[in-house]
């Protein structure tokens, strides 16, 4: 943020001490927390995977099949990043994140390693590894689940099947993820760590998905008809949004570039897929799938349709991918933009650079035990509890607001409470001509006080110290100059240094 502090030689020292005593705490709780499975044949669906040594990892001893096999260097390398020191492999970033991330749960992660670099996968393979398909159907596409949500799951179908109930799993498993090689080999499944700790996320996340409302004839439509998900693609489900978000938030944490390509991305305002679903319009939801009920489809399902009703304008790429229409995203209303999950991350993947990743993660931690079995917009809530944090846990109701902002004045006192707020307002690109469509970005459910505070005192303030427009791109510059237009002058760092300043910024 604004102003360089320097540090005296005794400081220094103690900083760093305290991060070496912090990275240590984090290795031994991973490795208490993380258990490896190695599949060497994922085809043989009877064989009992491989479980790593942790301990022998750490200390830099490991041994066995998963260790001399040479195709499978970015799994190995993963491992080693996870539970090793610094000097010897270890990497202190991930490690720290990904403690964190874990400790929202505080339970173990089932983690199935497999080499499918050899053999096509077969069907069989796919179900007993719990794996999810690549775009070509032959290898492991990185994926997870939490237990919890897959324990309901199963245990409704059970029941709709007349069949006794399985074993819970979450008793013991926050969740698992599969990953293989042969995907980060093809280049197209991102940087190892950064996908790692992306799947993760999704682990300690049990928010209701809206399946009831997104699925048609048992078939789910979150994704859209494809059922894929791409980097610049608004999809049609907002809860997926906002779990595929939140999870592109803290991978941004460790993959600093990821998080330039996509601001590039937003800054100069690229194109962003919106699918031409093939389900006509107005379909009803027919027969339910035993894992979920189901109401009437959500009119999101059909987002082209609407972009289309409301005349945005279309461009006509290069390459363009079939069935996909592609508007400019910074041209896009604040209701259609935030269908994006990347815009979310980088919302909240900010917010965690200028205040804390911890702060983040707590609000995260909130959220889970709010919209765990609850169907709510989990955009609304986790802004509500981001702007809760700081406020000391109230809302900006009368009792908060300083003397004169009743009156229409705003104030110069710190607001890291409307941080978020000023973000989603940025990431829309001050494309909010009215107090309406600004509510629109959080499904119109966001706490009225709250829209109140920022569009009435504040939003004129945040736009006037990042300006954008046609010949003003949106810059990196622009979100410090935002959280000091707010009063908040000095980050607020995590243990490690996370935060303002973290490499890749």
């Amino acid at each position: 943020m604004n102003g360089i502090r320097f540090f005296g030689p005794a400081l220094v020292t103690a900083l760093l001490l305290n991060a070496s005593t912090a990275c240590a705490t984090d290795r031994d709780y991973l490795k208490t927390k993380l258990s490896f499975r190695y599949v060497a044949q994922p085809n043989e669906t009877s064989s009992t995977p491989a479980v790593l040594d942790n301990n022998a990892v750490a200390s830099g001893t490991e041994a066995g099949a998963f260790w001399t096999n040479r195709n499978i260097p970015g799994l190995q390398n993963l491992v080693r990043s996870l539970l090793r020191e610094p000097a010897h492999g270890g990497n202190m970033n991930l490690q720290h994140v990904v403690a964190s991330v874990v400790k929202i749960l505080d339970r173990p992660v089932l983690i199935r390693l497999l080499d499918d670099t050899v053999a096509p996968l077969t069907s069989d393979a796919y179900q007993q590894w719990e794996a999810c398909r690549d775009p070509s159907g032959q290898r492991a596409w990185p994926c997870a689940r939490n237990a919890s949500v897959d324990d309901d799951a199963r245990e409704q179908c059970a029941q709709a099947h007349h069949e006794s109930v399985p074993s819970r799993r979450d008793a013991t498993w926050a969740g698992s993820m599969t990953l293989g090689q042969a995907a980060f080999n093809a280049g197209n499944a991102g940087n190892p760590l950064g996908t790692f700790v992306h799947e993760l996320v999704h682990t300690q996340d049990r928010s209701d998905g809206s399946a009831h409302m997104f699925t048609v004839s048992q078939r789910s439509y979150k994704y859209g008809s494809d059922r894929q998900h791409y980097y610049y693609e608004a999809m049609p489900n907002l809860a997926a949004t906002y779990q595929e978000g939140i999870a592109d938030a803290v991978m941004m944490m460790v993959d600093g570039g990821i998080s330039q390509q996509m601001f590039d991305w937003f800054s100069r305002n690229d194109v962003m897929m919106v699918e031409k679903t093939v389900l006509a319009p107005g379909t009803g939801a027919g027969p339910a799938p035993c894992w979920t009920t189901v109401t009437s489809p959500s009119p999101d399902i059909w987002l082209y349709d609407q972009l289309h009703t409301a005349g945005v304008r279309e461009v006509v790429p290069s390459n363009p991918y079939p069935g996909y229409a592609y508007f400019l995203v910074r041209d896009l209303p604040p209701r259609f933009i935030v269908h994006n999950e990347f815009i979310i991350g980088l919302v909240f993947s900010e917010y965690a650079q200028h205040l804390g990743l911890q702060r983040f993660l707590d609000a995260l931690k909130q959220n889970d035990g709010t919209l765990f079995r609850t169907c709510a917009s989990s955009i609304a809530v986790l802004y509500d509890a981001l702007g809760r944090a700081g406020m000391g846990g109230g809302r900006p109701q009368q009792t908060f607001l300083p003397p004169g902002a009743l009156e229409g004045r705003p104030d110069d006192q710190p607001k890291p409470y409307l941080i978020p707020l000023a973000y989603a307002d940025y990431f829309t690109s001050y494309n909010s001509t009215t107090k309406e469509q600004y509510a629109s970005i959080f499904e119109n459910m966001l706490p009225h006080d709250w829209v109140d505070l920022y569009w009435n005192l504040y939003k004129d303030r945040v736009r006037l110290a990042a300006p954008l427009g046609p010949t003003l791109p949106p810059r990196r510059q622009h979100l410090t100059d935002i959280a000091t237009a707010l009063g908040v002058n000095t980050s607020t760092p995590d243990p490690l240094g996370l935060g303002a300043g973290t490499p890749g910024r």
